[in-house]
């Protein structure tokens, strides 16, 4: 099997290819409206994409580099936005084999769920969509706030035991 070096252009169509979803999902969740969240993942690609070859593999792994520079580029946009983030768009496509009943209950909890995080502290905000939209480990989400790890997970914690309590009260 020929081993050679993967080029900057292979090399990025991977990271790419795996971390779109996570950008564009962390992005919606920050901003929350769809157009806004696609030219903003797509600015997002085209600077990780001018910065590539400056990514130095012993200071730490490519995903937390294109976390910084999501989170970077989000909040520069939430700072430069006149308007407050909208409210998600939570509607979709339904294929006709999906159980329409099971897909209502689905999106009115995830409704709900929406509302209760749009009600927290935009710094709680950030945590969650750092853990569940960029994927970050509590040690990615430490270096990145300034937190200590473990402060990252008993917040973590926190947030969501009080998100599943509120939740179960409505």
């Amino acid at each position: 099997m020929d081993m050679q070096p993967q080029t900057k252009d292979a090399m990025f169509e991977k990271l790419y290819e795996e971390r779109f979803a996570w950008v564009y999902n962390y992005v919606y969740f920050r901003v929350r409206h769809a157009q806004t969240a696609e030219d903003l993942t797509a600015d997002i690609f085209i600077r990780a994409y001018q910065y590539f070859d400056n990514f130095a593999h012993e200071k730490g792994e490519i995903g937390a580099w294109l976390s910084g520079i999501t989170r970077n580029a989000v909040n520069t946009y939430l700072r430069r936005s006149l308007s407050a983030p909208r409210a998600a768009e939570l509607t979709e496509f339904i294929p006709a084999s999906v159980d329409i009943e099971r897909e209502y209950l689905h999106t009115e909890d995830m409704r709900r769920v929406m509302e209760q995080l749009q009600l927290m502290q935009q710094d709680k905000q950030e945590l969650i969509a750092m853990k569940y939209f960029l994927h970050m480990n509590n040690r990615e989400i430490a270096k990145a706030t300034g937190m200590s790890e473990s402060n990252v997970g008993s917040t973590i914690h926190r947030i969501v035991g009080g998100l599943r309590k509120t939740l179960r009260a409505l």
